[in-house]
């Protein structure tokens, strides 16, 4: 609500008779919401954390900043040195999805056997095959180049980040294979026996309130293989871990906490002396103008 109160009047006499009206103390509000976490010191499985949570709280703790696992860091007891569940979890259906373009896969797969195993979350070639495999290891990768339409094989091994990180870099992009013949060109510059990094892999994680994942804190070496849930380790600066999800530890909850803020605003008018300013009708045209110029954020 805008509540508008009356300030100093200044006068100006000369030849136009111009009045300044200062009006203060015009009030603006923006309402929100912010986490509260709270550290519930029993242990449980994932699922029946997130039960808790939906009862007590609201869910299970999401994250979006270093300043959030601060914030969670700060409620366990003093006494606990562990993990804690928080609400980041692996859907049962799985997507994968190529890095060029963020294209899901679709027509062309050349997974070997029974592949994907849920080795892991990205995927290397070897010969005519994919598996998946942790992210976490080190493998020589194959870079696309749009410019020169060509494979190129690094053979400075690196984990899959770090892999896409450098081909984004100095080339375009990893390489992403839709077709036979794409896989037989990687396959000449790869040779029949290296296993190399291509740009396939699964990054769904979700946070059981549906909060995109826009933040990630993932320790050393994660995500790795050992599971679908992810737990906050409260001796390493609140790294994340990918455990398996009927492992009991405590817990971190959220509630939503709604906030108003409010802002001081003060404007300055002129006037040619030609109506008084005590007119009520002069006031509200004044005041209509100033709601009307703020609703649509020109003021």
């Amino acid at each position: 609500m805008l509540k508008l109160q009356s300030g100093a009047v200044r006068a100006v006499m000369d030849m136009s008779l111009f009045v300044l009206l200062l009006l203060s103390g015009l009030l603006c509000s923006a309402s929100g919401f912010q986490r509260e976490y709270y550290y519930v010191n029993t242990k449980m499985s994932w699922s029946d954390a997130q039960r808790y949570c939906r009862e007590n709280y609201n869910y299970l703790a999401t994250v979006d900043s270093m300043n959030d696992v601060n914030k969670m860091m700060n409620t366990v007891n003093d006494g606990y040195s562990g993990s804690v569940w928080i609400g980041l979890k692996r859907p049962t259906q799985r997507s994968w999805a190529w890095s060029m373009g963020n294209e899901t896969l679709t027509e062309y797969s050349a997974w070997w056997g029974s592949q994907p195993s849920g080795g892991g979350d990205c995927v290397f070639f070897v010969y005519t095959a994919w598996y998946d495999y942790s992210c976490a290891t080190n493998l020589d990768f194959v870079c696309y180049d749009v410019e020169t339409t060509g494979y190129i094989l690094i053979t400075d091994r690196k984990n899959w980040r770090d892999a896409q990180s450098y081909c984004r870099q100095y080339h375009t992009d990893l390489a992403s294979i839709h077709s036979l013949e794409e896989q037989n060109q990687i396959c000449s510059v790869s040779g029949d026996t290296r296993w190399v990094w291509i740009g396939l892999s699964s990054d769904s994680w979700q946070w059981s309130d549906q909060w995109s994942l826009s933040f990630t804190n993932w320790a050393a070496g994660q995500p790795s293989a050992s599971g679908d849930c992810v737990a906050m380790s409260t001796t390493d600066s609140g790294k994340w871990i990918q455990n398996s999800c009927v492992l009991q530890y405590p817990f971190i909850c959220y509630e939503e906490a709604k906030f108003v803020k409010k802002q001081t605003v003060r404007f300055y008018f002129s006037h040619d002396g030609e109506n008084s300013l005590t007119d009520s009708s002069l006031q509200t045209a004044i005041f209509n103008k100033i709601s009307e110029k703020l609703s649509i954020g020109i003021l």
